[in-house]
């Protein structure tokens, strides 16, 4: 009798772990690669001609590439957009990028892509850049990350005096003490040193190292892997191991890096057995700057020409993605929530606005189902500078260059059809009055929930803090 209970219970046990392991592969794993002013055309499957990347052809290859992919023209925007489903000015109204010590960040009542996963038992990590607001009550482990390791910001947040604002064997600046606290990398919150150059060069590499280790910890549950490297941000600082080995300098040298460090990633996600039930999503935080290669986009990052905001973006999952393929379908940061929401079974929030959609059948090719969005708007900060609406781009507003000081006339709305003007070459307004009419129609209809500049009805409160401190105190 006893044998017979005991064979009973190993029975049940192992039903149960069984039935365990069967539910948590029905659950994808997910892992959003996020790399940090990334140009369009920097990586093969984008047109370079100078930067080898093997891993990312390979991926494209075998995924899914997301040609009209829109970010946002900076850092934190962008990730709030990821973060939260939204428009960056729904979820974060600020005019540019967080900065250390902040008094402010992404608003603790909002609920991002990790508490979202986190409720349907998702594993979750951060490994790298957050840049979401530094300050206790803002950072990923109140955000629904279950670990956090890397910089709450970009890497050229910090001191002169510590490599932060010069290249690698650049000579430091001439005013070489700077007002910002020295640059911290963190562990789940708490301060594990203070950045200095060597650090900096091998940030790839240990991030890459943690994001693995998290895999094979984690291979039995699903998870959610979120891996914002901070390359290849100024200053650059490519790993020993590839400096000059591009033959190209430190930006082409770094951006070799970050295809070595994708490599290991899918590398573990193979060895581990896991490709047909991972999506993993490589994409840029906004345009590359001009050491960057946009083309055959006009403008670069800080605009909202397509060269700063729409980003080299990669969709893969094995047998659930088509290989060798490709979308122009209008798609962006705000769709990674409501996306990975759906193919996971969690709930996307309802109490709320949420901007984004699900773009699977844009990734697999499902043409029955009706576009994701028809209309984009492209805001820079609390300001919105243009539209677009299918193929059409209606631009409304551009910064005038820094060194013109004369009064300008008011800006005359230019449009461009961005299917056979890629570029933003001709403006064509003059030549399709009626399309002008109807996305000025559209604007006109935004004006009353996200606005055309500063407050807006649409967009919800920032989260704030009284008495903000530094990381690491200046003196240390």
């Amino acid at each position: 009798m006893k044998i017979v209970l005991t064979l009973l219970s190993l029975t049940f046990v192992t039903l149960f772990a069984n039935a365990a392991v069967s539910s948590a592969a029905s659950k994808p794993n997910f892992i959003v690669i996020n790399i940090d002013d990334l140009g369009y055309a920097d990586i093969g499957p984008f047109g370079s001609k100078l930067n080898r990347t093997p891993v990312l052809d390979r991926m494209a290859s075998e995924g899914c590439k997301l040609t009209s992919f829109y970010a946002a023209p900076v850092c934190s925007p962008s990730r709030t957009a990821l973060m939260t489903g939204c428009y960056p000015k729904r979820a974060l109204p600020i005019p540019g990028v967080l900065f250390p010590a902040n008094n402010m960040g992404l608003s603790p009542n909002e609920i991002t892509v990790a508490e979202v996963l986190k409720e349907v038992g998702y594993a979750t990590a951060i490994v790298g850049k957050w840049h979401l607001g530094d300050q206790p009550e803002f950072l990923p482990n109140k955000q629904g990350f279950d670990l956090h390791f890397g910089l709450p910001y970009s890497n050229d947040m910090g001191p002169s005096e510590d490599g932060v604002k010069s290249d690698l064997g650049a000579p430091l600046p001439k005013n070489s003490k700077g007002n910002q606290p020295p640059l911290p990398l963190l562990r789940n919150g708490q301060v594990v040193k203070r950045v200095l150059p060597d650090d900096q060069q091998s940030l790839v590499e240990i991030y890459t190292d943690e994001a693995v280790k998290f895999i094979e910890e984690n291979k039995t549950k699903p998870f959610f892997l979120y891996l914002p490297h901070n390359a290849v941000h100024f200053p650059l600082y490519p790993g020993k191991k590839w400096v000059g080995k591009s033959g190209n300098g430190l930006y082409s040298d770094w951006v070799e890096e970050v295809d070595w460090s994708v490599g290991r990633v899918l590398d573990t996600i193979r060895t581990q057995g896991l490709s047909e039930n991972t999506l993993v999503i490589f994409t840029s935080d906004n345009g590359g700057t001009p050491r960057a290669v946009n083309d055959p986009l006009r403008g670069h990052k800080a605009s909202t020409w397509e060269g700063g905001m729409r980003v080299p973006t990669i969709a893969w999952w094995p047998k659930k993605i088509p290989a060798g393929t490709s979308t122009d379908a209008i798609c962006g940061m705000f769709d990674v929530l409501p996306t990975l929401a759906s193919l996971a079974g969690a709930t996307v929030p309802t109490d709320r606005r949420i901007d984004g959609a699900n773009i699977m059948h844009h990734l697999t090719g499902d043409s029955s189902v009706k576009p994701a969005h028809e209309t984009f708007f492209y805001y820079k900060g609390m300001k919105l500078q243009a539209v677009r609406h299918q193929d059409w781009k209606l631009v409304i507003d551009q910064d005038k260059p820094a060194n013109q000081k004369k009064a300008t006339p008011p800006f005359t709305p230019i449009l461009f059809n961005l299917k056979s003007d890629i570029g933003e070459s001709k403006d064509v307004a003059a030549e399709h009055p009626k399309i002008v009419a109807e996305l000025q129609g559209l604007i006109t209809t935004m004006s009353t929930d996200l606005g055309l500049d500063g407050p807006a009805p649409g967009s919800r409160e920032l989260g704030r803090v009284s008495n903000p401190k530094p990381l690491i105190d200046f003196d240390k």
